[in-house]
């Protein structure tokens, strides 16, 4: 495994710590660093930070089950 591999597997292990704010100062400005230079890294964070963002609008909305039942749908299909 290269270098760059290895960062982006670090990075992506730390992703949901990084966007709950769950990781210090030191270990954050790591994360950025490798965000300003990976790509492939920085979209997989925009998808899954506007993916949380997103839930957690329609949370704070009360959604119907029918809405609930299509992010579960949505949310499988990305995992399969």
């Amino acid at each position: 495994m290269g270098d760059a591999e290895a960062d982006c597997r670090s990075f992506l292990a730390r992703l949901y710590l990084y966007l709950d704010g769950e990781i210090d100062a030191l270990e954050r400005a790591d994360l950025d660093r490798h965000l300003e230079r990976c790509a492939g890294c920085l979209r997989h964070y925009g998808f899954e930070r506007d993916l949380k963002l997103l839930i957690r609008k329609k949370c704070q909305e009360n959604p119907s089950t029918e809405v609930i039942e299509r992010l579960r749908i949505q949310i499988r299909s990305y995992l399969a």
